[in-house]
Formats: structure tokens, sequence, C-alpha cells
């Protein structure tokens, strides 16, 4: 299998985003004084709709509405902004674990085991040294599930920063001799923000992780209360159960198979032959989930024509070709459709 296929597959099988964390992206770009109604149009999502408690946007909207953010006002430092705005009450029942627990350890061992819940694309590795003799200092890597392309400066400067301005609401005290460090080299807007963050920035990392004292492990959050952190972690396996546990639906299948074949779509009948029934059938099946087999080629390609637009350099003609389209002409007006934008001016 190649490696594009291994990701792809991955990101179309998360179970998406917190409708919050995009609406607090959106709010933040407002701020700064953009106009923030550019990020989600054309992709269906109402303010309403993301404010509701269990709503969730696809990794690939989201990526949508973080590059069309980034475009505008990613000159501002968007990560470490996001990072500062992201509360620990707004990770809902993940928050609210965090909160109660009796040690941070207790609260970020939380939070890496249920990271799919808000972050489904990136994972956590734990780490002590700086070798086996001295467990002095403990390391907490993020590591993407998938490459992340243009997204991935402001996803860690956010998701590092974030965790500790976490540990400083739960404990401001826990904090001493912590810092950042990330790949690459420092950005412009570091200088800017550099004197208002937390805990300083180490660029040119080998990894991205937070780094601090051990003795932060034994911390305790201001608002421990046990028997409040045992209905938390009630409520987290639960979420956790309804998204990553649930029976595979026809729709998945389906929407998985036109995500792994790369290369243009599979016509109805050429899909129910490959799920050995017939087209009829299909129809009648994918009726009973409230689905419709050409929506859920229209979904696939557009995610796929986004991401291939954000995430390469491909030129639009091969995008195209890869989405099914054989005249760029075509392309370019069904993905004007889709986003409201023609490819050069969504690449922009």
């Amino acid at each position: 299998m190649k490696s594009g296929q291994t990701s792809t597959r991955r990101r179309q099988t998360l179970p998406g985003i917190p409708g919050i964390y995009v609406l607090l992206f959106c709010d933040l770009v407002r701020q700064l004084g953009y106009d923030d109604r550019r990020l989600l149009e054309g992709l269906e999502l109402q303010r309403s709709q993301l404010l509701a408690p269990d709503a969730r946007v696809s990794v690939a909207d989201a990526a949508q509405v973080l590059h069309r953010g980034l475009a505008i006002a990613g000159h501002e430092g968007l990560g470490f902004r996001y990072a500062s705005a992201l509360k620990v009450t707004l990770h809902g029942s993940l928050g609210l674990l965090a909160l109660s627990s009796m040690t941070i350890r207790d609260a970020l061992e939380a939070g890496t085991h249920y990271l799919g819940l808000r972050a489904p694309f990136l994972d956590f590795v734990w780490q002590t040294g700086p070798d086996a003799h001295d467990q002095s200092r403990i390391k907490l890597e993020v590591r993407e599930r998938f490459p992340l392309g243009r997204q991935h400066d402001f996803i860690m400067e956010a998701m590092l920063m974030g965790l500790v301005y976490m540990v400083q609401q739960l404990n401001e005290d826990a904090l001493d001799d912590a810092e950042v460090w990330l790949t690459g080299p420092p950005p412009p807007h570091y200088a800017t923000l550099a004197e208002s963050l937390p805990v300083p920035v180490r660029y040119n990392a080998p990894f991205c992780m937070v780094q601090a004292s051990a003795v932060l492990l034994d911390q305790r959050p201001r608002l421990a209360d046990p028997s409040i952190a045992a209905l938390a972690r009630e409520q987290c396996e639960a979420e956790f159960q309804k998204l990553f546990a649930a029976p595979e639906s026809l729709l998945l299948d389906v929407r998985q198979r036109l995500v792994e074949y790369e290369e243009g779509t599979l016509s109805l009948e050429q899909m129910a032959d490959r799920l050995h029934m017939s087209s009829r059938t299909l129809k009648r099946r994918l009726q009973d989930e409230g689905a419709n087999y050409r929506e859920i080629v229209e979904a696939v390609l557009r995610e796929r024509a986004t991401r291939l637009l954000m995430e390469t350099d491909l030129p639009v003609s091969e995008i195209a070709f890869r989405t099914g389209y054989n005249d760029v002409s075509n392309f370019t007006r069904a993905f004007k459709r889709w986003t409201g934008k023609t490819p050069r001016d969504f690449r922009r």
C-alpha cells in the first residue's frame, strides 16, 4: 500500500474536530481585525451548528478553515494566540477530568489517553531523562499521525503551548524550568510574542515537545476532586466508545473505498459490483442510512482536491486528474461549486 494511501485512510477514519475549536479559531481571526466570514465560505458550516455541544467538523473542513485563516493572518502568530485562548473549560468532559485530577501527572495522562477525542490527528509520546539514570526531566513529544502539511507549524505551536497554558491553569506554580521545543527556524512573529509567552521556545529542535522538571508531575491542581474526576472519566470513556467503537456502516465502507481509490472515482455500478450487490440494493441501503451515493462521492472528491491544493505543489491539471476530471475547466467549475473559489484562488 502506498504511504499516501495510509495517510489518507487515517485521515478519513478520524471522528472530526469539535466544532467549538473551529469557532474559537474564527473568533480569533475576527478579533485580530480580519473578516472571519471568509473562513466558512462554501463549507455549509453555521455558527449555531458549531456551538452545539456534540458538533464535529470533518478533518478536511477544519483544515480548510485553518488554511484560509493562516493565509490572511498567519503572520500574527495564530498558533500561540490560539493556545492562549484555549481554556481548559472548552475541552468539555476532558477539561473537567484535567481540572479535577489529583496530580498534574494524572491530568496529562488523561489528556494523552483521550487525545483522539479532541485532536485525532496527533499522538503523544512520554519520555523521561535526559538518560535512564536521570529521571529529573519529563518530555512530552507530539507526533503527527499523518503529514500535516502547511498547518504543521500552527498545530504544533497551538498544541504544545496549549499544554503549557493548561498546566498553568491547573496550578500556576507548576511551570518552573519548562520550555517548548519546535522544529524549524523561529518565525518572525516569535520575536513579537516571546515576552508574552509563559515559557521560552527552543527552535531548530529535533522534535516537537514540551520539556519540564519531573517535579511538575506531583503538583496538585487547585480543583482536584476524586469524585468529580471519576465522573468526568466515565464521560470521556462514553464519548470515546461512541466515536471509536461504533459498528461500521455501509456509508463508511463506501466512503473508505472511494478514499482508497486515489485517482478518479467509482460509479454507482462499479461500487455495487465491488460490494457484491446490485446498484438498486446499494442505493436503497444508503438511503436507509440517510445517505446518497452522489453526495458521498462529491464530499470525497472535494476533500481530496482541497487537501492536494493545500498540502502539495501539484499543478491544477494533475489534481483535476486525481479527482476524476480529464478537463481542467470542468474541475474548476466543480471546485468553485464546492468552495466558492477557483482552485488557483483557493491556493493563494
